[in-house]
């Protein structure tokens, strides 16, 4: 409600602007009076018949770019394209990126006329040098010289942040779109959501929108800074208001071509997209430039990063109140063709480019051998910098290029082509392996500690139920990935989160002399993930069978009784090289009334501990439980059973773990000791998302001294609430028969309440 309010005001004040700055005089005295019997047309029923009944012709030029990434102009020596042009004269690299296409819009005589507008779909900034040294105030101020009318707002608008871009939106000559963005009043009030505007005697609205995905490539803005309103929904109620009564309507959309296809498919109302950021690859396909829709309507692109200049030639037809286009003539240009760089323009550049040059020549280190594959070599960096388990980097962003020599600053840029953001994601083995599966084609993943092949980290098999530390770019990170890691806010820990070109740079800085290993971790590292669960809740305890002459079994120890219980439980697990150290402790404590007296309902101490070789899917372990209570009556004797134990474990699907051993109990109260053997299965899936069901059990059976068998059966649901606060449901069964009594002995509980889980990853 607030964003149409204040797109409803907008709207006004642009209308407003646009006839003060942005609306020429009309073309000639026919126009006018045309434009005049339209304002009487609410007025005179005779007058409107006759407005409707006249048909015109109405020619309209209009330049498009989209994706320039910050590409002012061709860095020199950036790839194999650009090398012919180094013999040239020293503006030969004037002939490509956005100085080239300046200088084509401004050589076209009606540039800046009645009849011509200049358009942007978005991505205009981006991580280049002559963007990282001024925020990409000299890209804004050649727009402006191109006379640009409007620019839609992408994911690279915000490689600066949005503070950066909240200050060049104010400093345009032309207004920043972006309709349905909301990102707080730093930002929001500079963005404009459409412009109205007049040429060749058509009133033209241009509205700017973003794909509500473009959110997960943004590297700058957090979630939570960040709303973006459905595209459909905000572009419906741009035309229901002052941009739908216009003559002409234009959509920059910013989003993928599927989408932009789609997008233009439902809006019949709109007569012309132009889409940015539609490319799934590196770059754009230069054969999608123009789509054709069967109602006369159409949808624009360029290859993007500066090398082709959209230019569209189109008659529009108006007829009974309405326009439609007649004619399109789409061409797209290559950049400098046949053009001469604009003096202006060149001088602009030149005293740009020196300042740059001053910048990045500075030399950062040196290579005592050649780094050949630099993809495989960025990734293990990413690795290690990041401290993951797996790192993975989108070849795409880089460049193929050796590393021989000198490294300055420069090479670092010419290396890597965007500067991606790797964030620090933690999740599930399972969820791993589903993500490395649902990567798309497009994408040239290079990996570090995975092996695509085998399927292993670290030479060992993926464990489905541990939790990895993955270094990925936000690129990569599709929304199911953030969605399913409950721990992505690592991503904004300090050195969690880091540009590829920082990257490089300081690890060329801090080691100097570098070679393909040169400060790099090789192998597995030891990491250690955690979680405590602390949960109140109201506790149904029920007993069956001589439980009082099993007093000495402590998880059957307490009163049949309904009673507040807390419980706390904490899972650690530490991985190394040489193996898996884990341990869990639960505890409960329940206060039950009786007669006057306060009596323990539940006061049970459950340890367990347990080393298991490297991770392989039939692997060695052992263990040692402890089972004992923390209160007692004054004199009264603690039961505590001991059991050492080691076996195999291996996994069964993808959800669930066995473990099958030898163990020896002892029974501290009676001095008894029982050989025999334990299974542990154990199970954890989830429900929906955030909700979880977890399930593990020990049954044991034993001879010796005296023969027995007992079960204990943990089952938890978890229902997500609020981040890590939770309802629970936990339903235990412990079940106990020895060759003494000779009478199974059961115990039930039953928990339900409120749980806070906190989970740590080191």
């Amino acid at each position: 409600m607030i964003k149409t309010v204040l797109m409803a005001t907008t709207a006004a004040w642009w209308g407003m602007v646009a006839g003060a700055v942005h609306s020429p005089p009309t073309a000639n005295a026919q126009v006018d009076a045309l434009a005049n019997a339209r304002a009487a047309h609410q007025t005179d029923p005779r007058i409107n018949a006759q407005v409707d009944a006249q048909v015109t012709e109405h020619r309209l030029t209009i330049f498009h770019t989209n994706d320039l990434r910050g590409n002012i102009y061709s860095e020199e020596r950036i790839d194999d394209a650009d090398l012919s042009w180094n013999q040239g004269p020293e503006n030969a690299v004037d002939q490509s990126g956005l100085a080239a296409l300046v200088s084509m819009i401004r050589a076209h005589e009606g540039t800046g006329g009645v009849s011509t507008l200049v358009l942007d779909g978005g991505n205009a900034m981006g991580a280049t040098p002559a963007c990282d040294v001024d925020g990409c105030k000299t890209l804004f101020q050649l727009m402006g010289m191109a006379g640009y009318d409007a620019i839609a707002v992408g994911g690279h608008e915000f490689t600066y942040g949005p503070d950066t871009l909240a200050i060049r939106a104010g400093q345009a000559d032309f207004p920043v779109l972006g309709a349905n963005l909301e990102l707080g009043d730093a930002v929001d009030g500079p963005i404009a959501p459409f412009l109205l505007t007049e040429r060749s005697g058509l009133q033209i609205a241009v509205m700017g929108l973003v794909s509500s995905q473009i959110a997960d490539d943004f590297s700058s803005v957090g979630h939570a800074a960040l709303d973006i309103h459905d595209p459909r929904e905000t572009l419906e109620s741009l035309l229901a208001g002052p941009a739908g009564r216009a003559d002409v309507r234009i959509a920059l959309v910013n989003m993928s071509i599927n989408e932009a296809r789609d997008f233009a498919l439902a809006f019949p109302q709109v007569q012309l997209f132009i889409a940015g950021g539609t490319a799934a690859g590196p770059e754009p396909r230069p054969a999608e430039h123009v789509v054709r829709f069967v109602d006369g309507r159409y949808l624009v692109t360029t290859p993007g990063r500066g090398s082709h200049l959209g230019r569209l030639e189109i008659t529009f037809r108006r007829e009974g109140g309405s326009t439609a286009i007649s004619n399109l003539s789409p061409v797209l240009v290559p950049a400098g063709s046949a053009t001469p760089v604009d003096p202006a323009v060149s001088a602009v550049v030149a005293g740009h480019r020196e300042t740059v040059r001053r910048v990045y020549d500075v030399r950062i280190g040196t290579t005592r051998e050649p780094i050949e594959d630099t993809g495989s070599w960025i990734a293990d960096v990413a690795r290690t910098k990041l401290a993951a388990d797996v790192a993975a980097i989108d070849r795409h962003a880089l460049r193929p290029i050796r590393l021989d020599g000198e490294v300055h600053l420069r090479t670092v840029t010419r290396l890597v082509r965007d500067n991606d953001v790797l964030v620090r994601i933690a999740m599930s083995g399972r969820r791993l392996r589903a993500w490395i599966g649902r990567l798309p084609r497009e994408h040239d993943v290079v990996f570090a500690g995975y092996d695509a092949e085998s399927g292993t980290v670290d030479g060992q098999p993926l464990n489905q139920a541990r939790t990895y530390v993955v270094a990925v770019p936000m690129i990569l990170a599709d929304p199911d990935l953030i969605r399913g890691t409950g721990n992505f806010r690592l991503s904004n820990d300090p050195g969690a989160r880091i540009g590829l070109r920082e990257m490089k740079a300081a690890h060329v800085r801090g080691n100097g002399n570098v070679d393909r290993w040169e400060g790099i971790r090789r192998g597995p590292r030891s990491v250690m993930e955690g979680s405590t669960r602390l949960n109140g809740s109201l506790s149904q305890t029920t007993l069956e069978g001589p439980t009082d002459r099993y007093s000495r079994d402590p998880f059957l120890r307490g009163e049949e009784a309904l009673a507040w219980l807390v419980h706390v439980e904490h899972h650690s697990t530490r991985y190394t090289p040489v193996g898996t150290f884990s341990a869990q402790f639960r505890t409960g404590y329940g206060r039950l009334n009786s007669n006057g007296s306060q009596r323990e309902a539940v006061d049970r101490i459950d340890g367990e501990l347990l080393y298991s070789l490297p991770y392989s899917p039939l692997s060695q372990f052992v263990g040692f439980d402890v089972n004992t209570v923390w209160t007692g009556d004054e004199g009264q004797t603690h039961p505590v059973v001991f059991r050492f134990k080691g076996g195999l474990q291996t996994e069964l699907g993808s959800q669930a773990i066995v473990r099958v051993g030898l163990a020896m109990e002892r029974d501290r109260v009676t001095a008894m000791n029982v050989v025999g053997v334990e299974l542990a299965p154990e199970y954890r899936t989830t429900l929906l998302e955030g909700n979880t069901l977890s399930s593990q059990a020990r049954v044991f059976w034993g001879t010796g001294q005296r023969r027995t068998m007992s079960v204990q059966h943990y089952n938890h649901l978890r229902f997500r609430l609020l981040d890590d606060l939770s309802a629970t449901l936990d339903a235990n069964i412990f079940l106990h028969r020895d060759s003494d009594v000779d009478r199974a002995a059961v115990k039930f509980e039953l928990q339900v309440g409120l749980g806070y889980d906190w989970r740590y990853y080191r």
